[in-house]
């Protein structure tokens, strides 16, 4: 049983009660029982993101005929499922509260023959059903550098059940030494997230149906992920740049009205798109994403980036961009994400921290060209998952 879970579970559902709208949501199905076992394995992931990880290992476990669970934390990862199209065998639900007898009845139910766990998603109920029911799991994608939770005091208990997983995949070498000596069957695994955004570019996603009628042959900026502070930093660009067009996707799709109201001038919506004639997004220079699972394929119809959470709430992913081969900017708390040190170093990232370092850094962009190299030297991450998954889990 975990007190996390708990905790989290009760505070959730008093909100639910009160009328909280992501309680309600994140309520919602959770209690429902999940689809009908045996499966191969159950991924779980915290949410749509992160399930974009290993997609391209579901498309390829389908054509082998196995059953996958993918189980998401979040209810914005159902929102993102309802609109994708699942190969054959792939199937998704709401994770269970992590306490008995929500866990016990889960897997009583789904039967997984193994569970992959996504970063550092690690609900202890969840691993402690698994190892009490001999099930193997492993751990991918973890990015725990020194000072992280998991290497702390705090961490006694997620180190206590890392040590019995078949492998603990990190994304970046700076955690494997504290790993190591933990006791945890750590392995340098490097980055999924580069290889599902190739992936991703070479299925051809992108943008939305006449799309080069917004663009109309000028320089697009597409601010993803943002949040009220980016929006302060961003808003007055639209007046000081006006050649310029705008997508602004901010993290929570419910803000999209608030991020209306703010706006100088009047804007298109993405769930609207479908209703509008070309004439009509002709006429606009500014669009509001309201809808979760567009900004990916958005990002390939722009000239630069702009990702938000750096003012305080946490980076957002600047891979999707940099696999773009985007320029890309964002704000100055880049926090322990190795991937914008590192971009930064390569002159593809920048951080802004005001008005004036913003406009400098767009005008700037406007005469860069895509450049995608180093996204794709990082490349190759799911490949060794894929191997390891079939050695240790699906062979155990």
């Amino acid at each position: 049983m975990s007190l996390a879970g708990i905790a989290f579970g009760t505070a959730s559902h008093i909100a639910a009660l009160l009328g909280h709208g992501k309680a309600k949501r994140w309520w919602h199905g959770r209690l429902n029982l999940p689809p009908k076992g045996p499966f191969d394995l159950l991924v779980h992931c915290a949410s749509w993101g992160e399930f974009w990880m290993v997609e391209p290992l579901l498309q390829r476990w389908s054509a082998e005929g196995r059953r996958v669970l993918v189980s998401f934390f979040s209810p914005s990862g159902m929102e993102g499922w309802s609109r994708y199209k699942a190969p054959e065998g792939i199937f998704a639900c709401l994770a269970p509260l992590d306490f008995n007898p929500y866990l016990g009845r889960f897997l009583k139910e789904c039967e997984p023959k193994a569970l992959l766990i996504l970063q550092t998603d690690l609900w202890p109920g969840l691993a402690a059903q698994a190892i009490s029911q001999k099930v193997p799991f492993g751990l991918a994608f973890a990015h725990v550098p020194p000072g992280h939770r998991w290497w702390t005091p705090l961490g006694l208990l997620d180190r206590a059940i890392l040590r019995k997983a078949a492998f603990v995949g990190l994304q970046e070498a700076s955690g494997m030494k504290s790993a190591l000596a933990a006791g945890l069957p750590a392995l340098l695994l490097g980055d999924g997230r580069f290889d599902s955004a190739a992936s991703r570019i070479a299925r051809g996603d992108g943008p939305l149906p006449h799309w080069n009628a917004f663009a109309d042959h000028q320089p697009l900026l597409v601010c993803g992920s943002t949040w009220a502070q980016d929006e302060d930093l961003l808003l007055p660009l639209l007046m000081r740049r006006s050649h310029w067009r705008f997508v602004i996707a901010p993290h929570d799709p419910d803000r999209a009205e608030e991020v209306l109201r703010r706006l100088p001038l009047q804007a298109l919506r993405s769930s609207q798109w479908q209703n509008y004639s070309i004439e009509h997004i002709q006429n606009h220079r500014i669009l509001v994403v309201d809808q979760i699972g567009l900004l990916f394929g958005l990002y390939g119809g722009a000239q630069a980036a702009y990702v938000g959470g750096a003012f305080g709430q946490g980076l957002h992913s600047i891979i999707e961009p940099l696999s773009w081969g985007l320029p890309v900017a964002f704000g100055p708390g880049t926090g322990r994400h190795w991937e914008a040190d590192e971009a930064i170093e390569k002159g593809l990232a920048q951080k802004v921290s005001n008005f004036e370092e913003a406009l400098d850094w767009l005008d700037r962009a406007e005469g860069v060209s895509r450049d995608s190299t180093w996204a794709q030297s990082q490349q190759g991450a799911l490949a060794r998952l894929g191997d390891l998954v079939e050695k240790e889990l699906f062979k155990a």
